[in-house]
């Protein structure tokens, strides 16, 4: 497993990066251990058109039908100093509600892609309920498809190529994955990146740090 902040290894018993010292509770500090309502495309940074977004909500809704128990989901924003793509994406998981088709959708089986448009950086963060199905090839090959859409500003591209080859890695082990909907739980949060705190609730723990690999470009 790899550290969302420094990349460094993480051995599977890990709560702390032994090289950066990072963790779950370092996020907390200062976006808080509480859900965000997130829709399927947060577009924080205002940088999808019209018809990008319009393209993109198709390519979603495909997905959802291929993969019931499954959801992608996209943040685009410019993020602080103290906040890097990867660690977003790990806390989003863990603290997100996000609207899709079916409340019964579980953050487990979600993807999650983070994109800093100023920075030119993103992350896709996997639920651990479908990581294994991703290689590490596979991830790096997505990422390096994304950042040559970045470099150009195609958003967009970036984005619906990501989804179409998630789609296609799950559609490999689809039928090794057993249906187990669940009800979602809310609770709230005030993260100060554009994002809609939930009242109410409060979620008690989040996933430890090595379940959750998140390459940077």
């Amino acid at each position: 497993m790899k550290c969302p902040r420094c990349q460094a290894n993480v051995r599977s018993e890990q709560t702390t990066c032994s090289a950066c010292g990072f963790s779950a509770t370092l996020l907390h500090s200062y976006l808080g251990n509480q859900w965000v309502r997130l829709e399927r495309i947060t577009d924080a940074a205002h940088c999808l058109r019209l018809e990008d977004t319009r393209r993109l909500e198709i390519i979603l809704d495909d997905f959802e039908r291929s993969f019931p128990q499954a959801f992608f989901a996209i943040y685009l924003g410019a993020l602080p100093n103290n906040l890097n793509v990867a660690e977003l994406g790990f806390w989003l998981l863990n603290q997100g509600a996000f609207n899709t088709h079916s409340v019964n959708r579980r953050n487990d089986f979600g993807i999650v892609l983070v994109v800093d448009p100023s920075a030119q950086t993103a992350a896709i963060t996997l639920g651990y309920a479908i990581e294994h199905c991703f290689t590490p090839k596979t991830i790096t090959q997505m990422m390096q498809t994304i950042g040559s859409h970045l470099r150009k500003g195609a958003f967009g591209m970036a984005i619906g190529g990501s989804c179409i080859r998630a789609s296609e890695v799950l559609r490999k082990h689809a039928r090794y994955m057993p249906w187990q909907p669940e009800a979602s739980v809310m609770a709230e949060s005030s993260a100060d990146i554009g994002l809609q705190p939930l009242r109410g609730w409060q979620r008690p723990a989040t996933r430890p740090l090595a379940e959750l690999p998140a390459p940077r470009i």
